[in-house]
């Protein structure tokens, strides 16, 4: 695990998918890192069947065994000159990309929260079928000059309550 608070996106991404795995008995890491996604379900994936650790919000009542899920991570709050804000997460590929796909595919996210300290613990997880992401990120994807074509940020606080999260940032 990175140890830096200050490591760069992927190996942030990489150590909370990590976590994530580690802390769902009914999620393997995926296979192959080129996947457009990140772990998959090895048996029923519903409320009675976790116990993260952390709390898990459901936007969907259970994931099937044999399901693929993409992973993003977002800080719980972000430096925003003198104040902070709520991290977001970062979407890539709306039609052709990664999102498009899940969407396709009719797969689910799992979107952590996690506390920017050297530890990265994780703060709490959301299990969200791509299709419901998608209406939230509807008018917010821009071009970006990368592979992905298009990418689109949500902030925690649009998915999961601040209460249940934690932190001031707005």
């Amino acid at each position: 695990m990175s140890t830096d608070a200050f490591a760069q996106p992927k190996a942030i991404g990489t150590d909370i998918e990590t976590l994530v795995v580690d802390a769902i008995d009914t999620l393997d890491a995926a296979a192959d890192e080129d996947d457009h996604f990140d772990a998959v379900a090895t048996g029923l994936f519903e409320p009675s069947t976790v116990t993260a650790g952390v709390p898990v919000r459901w936007a969907t009542p259970l994931v099937e065994a044999g399901s693929r899920l993409e992973i993003k991570a977002c800080v719980r709050e972000r430096s925003k000159g003198s104040a902070t804000a709520h991290g977001s997460w970062c979407f890539k590929g709306r039609d052709g990309g990664q999102h498009g796909w899940l969407v396709d595919q009719a797969e689910t996210y799992l979107l952590a929260v996690y506390e920017s300290d050297a530890a990265k613990e994780l703060v709490a997880i959301a299990v969200v079928p791509a299709s419901i992401i998608d209406e939230h990120l509807r008018g917010r994807w821009y071009a970006v000059d990368r592979r992905e074509e298009t990418c689109a940020q949500l902030r925690w606080s649009m998915i999961l309550d601040p209460e249940i999260v934690g932190g001031d940032g707005a």
